[in-house]
């Protein structure tokens, strides 16, 4: 698959992206950008995710996938990913992670957490990661 077709398949896609750390929010959110993804929205806030989530469910526009922080102060990236599946959102979640315990990974893979990608992370990482979940997502609308 070119890097063009990928472009212009991804321009109509929408991704959250939340990260309380500020440049690991604006780095993903260029590489993103540059990959082709039409809109990136992102927010430091878990809280403030959770409502945009549940907004673009309610009117129809969710978004494709979200890339998130694992470990966030106002509430960690799997509190936000049980949240989501408690409502019971098909919702694809990549996770960002610099440490993990046993325990939080075993709880993330039952919440069916998508993908991890580990802090710190390259480019690259993090466009294998994401072609892959666009992939998905493109291909299950048909």
């Amino acid at each position: 698959m070119s890097d063009n077709y990928r472009k212009s398949a991804y321009k109509d896609m929408e991704v959250l992206v939340v990260d309380d750390e500020i440049y690991v929010l604006r780095a993903v959110e260029l590489i993103l950008r540059d990959m082709g993804f039409g809109d990136v929205q992102t927010t430091r806030y878990p809280k403030t995710a959770l409502s945009l989530i549940q907004d673009g469910f309610f009117v129809g526009r969710p978004f494709d996938f979200v890339i998130c922080d694992w470990m966030m102060p106002e509430m960690s990236g799997i509190d936000l990913l049980h949240a989501v599946r408690r409502q019971e959102f098909d919702l694809p979640f990549i996770m960002l992670t610099a440490k993990a315990t046993e325990g939080a990974v075993e709880e993330a893979k039952d919440l069916e957490v998508d993908a991890y990608i580990a802090k710190p992370f390259t480019q690259d990482q993090v466009r294998r990661k994401v072609a892959t979940i666009a992939k998905r997502v493109l291909s299950s609308r048909g």
